[in-house]
C-alpha cells in the first residue's frame, strides 16, 4: 500500500554531500553525511494516490471535497484501517473541516452506496458506481459525513507496514484502543 520510492534529495544512496569550512572560513570541502530526509535508508515512503478522485482531491459534478482522501488526493489514516476494525467505536485522525478538530469516530457499519464519480468526457458524466461505505462522525462538533471503502486499503497491517507508518507519523491509536 505504501509507495517506496528513491529519495530524490540523495539519489537513493541514503549519503548527502555537504560543504563545511575549515580555516575560519576560508577553505571550503565537502564531506559525505546521512541524508536527513530518508534517514540515510535511500528511499522515501510516499501515500498512494486516491483511487476514488484519482488523486485530484475533488470529486463529481460539483467537484466536491473527496471524502475518501479528504481532499488530499493521497491515502490518509483512514485508509490503513483493517476492514475488520470498520465498525462503529473505532476512533481514528483526520481534519475536519468545520472545526479543524482531528479525532473522528465511525458510526455505522459498512454499507453499499451509490457514488458518482470524477469525469473528464461527456460521456462519463452519467456513469454511477455502487461502493461501501462507513458514516464518520467528528468527536467535537459532531459533523457527519460518509467514507468510501476501497478494496485494495483496509488490509490487515504486516509488522512491516505498521512501523513504516509510524516511522512516517502516522496515528495507528485505532489499533490499540479498547472497546
Amino acid at each position: 500500500m505504501l509507495v517506496k520510492k528513491n529519495c530524490p534529495f540523495c539519489q537513493g544512496t541514503g549519503v548527502r554531500m555537504v560543504y563545511t569550512s575549515v580555516l575560519f572560513g576560508l577553505l571550503k570541502r565537502q564531506i559525505p553525511t546521512t541524508c536527513d530526509e530518508c534517514e540515510g535508508n535511500g528511499y522515501v515512503l510516499e501515500f498512494p494516490l486516491c483511487p476514488f478522485c484519482e488523486g485530484q482531491g475533488l470529486i463529481g459534478n460539483e467537484r466536491e471535497l473527496c471524502r475518501a482522501c479528504n481532499g488530499t488526493g493521497r491515502v490518509d489514516t483512514f485508509g490503513f484501517i483493517p476492514r475488520s476494525k470498520l465498525k462503529p467505536g473505532t476512533f481514528f485522525n483526520r481534519r475536519c473541516d468545520k472545526c479543524h478538530e482531528n479525532r473522528f469516530e465511525i458510526v455505522s457499519q459498512i454499507e453499499e452506496h451509490k457514488m458518482t464519480r470524477s469525469w473528464e468526457r461527456e460521456e462519463e458524466l452519467r456513469q454511477v458506481e455502487i461502493v461501501e461505505q462507513v458514516k464518520v462522525r467528528c468527536t467535537s462538533c459532531g459533523h457527519t459525513y460518509n467514507i468510501p471503502v476501497s478494496g485494495d486499503w483496509h488490509q490487515d497491517l504486516t509488522p512491516e507496514m505498521t512501523g513504516d507508518l509510524e516511522d512516517m507519523g502516522v496515528n495507528l491509536s485505532f489499533m490499540y484502543e479498547k472497546r
